[in-house]
């Protein structure tokens, strides 16, 4: 404008600054910007519209939200309107009812607490519990089977396993009531002041509120990992690919075939399976030789890792563990339970008094989580 002023074509100053007409020739206005809001709705009544006033629509969303079981939300309220041959999208439904004081009040999310740290740092067995959903195919139901899985960061030991084509919020605490009476009770892990944290990712069925208000009354931690992190929920991820690599050489007909072939599995894992992160040993004898203090630890507290080494020859392990069992019969006198025999019967979860982790045993002890029908449950 400077040089407009000066005598420079206006032209020429705009091609010279890069702006266009518009952009030189505007000038705002006050007040709220875009069309103001139309005061009356269009409604067909016969073969054509006529045009009513706002709060006649208003008095009409007030006379349907009088009845309790109608009080809907602006999306439901604009079609019960459509329905009465109302010409209103959801946009004005809610710009009247918020003017109005008609909306209803936002549905809270349940409180998340999130993982702090990247990496865990267990000091003790049962200081940090992992558990997640293991997805297989089964070729006769032409459908995946839902395996949920918990497990121990510091013994990398699998404590608990549920199979069945479906995994709800009633099986999740189902299978923490097995772990505390099971578990977390004979270790005396709440007189011993044991921290014990439960990591998972966000998964409805972990997030729901049944789920995490059991957790707080038996007093676990429940933290959540933060979406697209499964590195802070790396040592269940890490079992899951070692299972993926046992599964996926084999095709399961039935979901029988399935509990049948975890069953094998998991007593291999457990007592055969040597891991590198545990000084080379099997979880069950890890776990047998750090209650005997047989194992020498080294933490770096600030990259976050442990490190294990034998306090004994190698060759003394059988010797303190008893896990001289010969090759080729883990499953020696093993018995499968009644839900394991017969995978149509449907197992009950008892109810758990809210004070779980007292010493007092409850008058009935589970078995293992409530599945459907078609599923199959083993426990641990």
């Amino acid at each position: 404008m400077r040089y407009v002023s000066q005598g420079l074509r206006t032209l020429s100053a705009m091609k010279i600054a890069g702006i266009t007409k518009h952009q030189y020739y505007y000038r705002s206005k006050p007040g709220k910007r875009g069309r103001k809001p139309a005061a009356n709705t269009l409604r067909r009544e016969g073969g054509g519209t006529v045009e009513i006033d706002n709060l006649s629509v208003v008095k009409c969303i007030e006379t349907m939200k009088q009845d309790p079981d109608l009080d809907y939300g602006y999306h439901r309220a604009t079609k019960w309107l459509q329905s009465l041959g109302y010409v209103i999208n959801h946009k004005k439904c809610r710009r009247l009812m918020g003017e109005n004081d008609l909306l209803k009040n936002k549905h809270a999310k349940s409180p998340k607490t999130y993982v702090r740290y990247r990496k865990v740092l267990p000091k003790g067995p049962l200081e940090v519990l992992e558990m997640d959903i293991k997805m297989t195919w089964i070729e006769r139901e032409r459908q995946h089977a839902f395996t949920l899985n918990v497990i121990d960061t510091f013994t990398r030991k699998w404590l608990y396993r549920t199979t069945g084509f479906s995994i709800t919020q009633h099986h999740v605490k189902s299978a923490w009531e097995y772990l505390i009476i099971n578990c977390l009770q004979p270790n005396d892990c709440l007189a011993k002041d044991i921290h014990i944290e439960i990591r998972n990712d966000n998964d409805k069925r972990f997030s729901a509120v049944m789920v995490q208000e059991f957790f707080k009354e038996n007093n676990l931690n429940q933290v959540f990992t933060h979406p697209y992190t499964p590195q802070e929920n790396a040592h269940v991820e890490s079992f899951h690919g070692i299972l993926a690599k046992h599964l996926n050489k084999n095709h399961f007909w039935s979901i029988a075939e399935l509990d049948e072939n975890l069953v094998v599995f998991r007593e291999k894992y457990n007592n055969k399976r040597i891991h590198g992160s545990i000084a080379f040993l099997c979880p069950a004898d890890f776990e047998t030789l750090w209650d005997k203090k047989l194992i020498q630890t080294t933490v770096d507290s600030k990259r976050r890792t442990i490190k294990f080494a034998l306090k004994i020859p190698r060759h003394q392990i059988p010797q303190h563990t008893g896990n001289d069992e010969p090759e080729g019969s883990p499953l020696h006198g093993f018995e499968p339970l009644d839900g394991a025999k017969n995978p149509n019967k449907e197992m009950v979860a008892p109810r758990i008094s809210n004070n779980s982790r007292s010493n007092e045993s409850p008058s009935v002890v589970p078995c293992d989580a409530k599945v459907n029908t078609k599923s199959t449950t083993l426990q641990p």
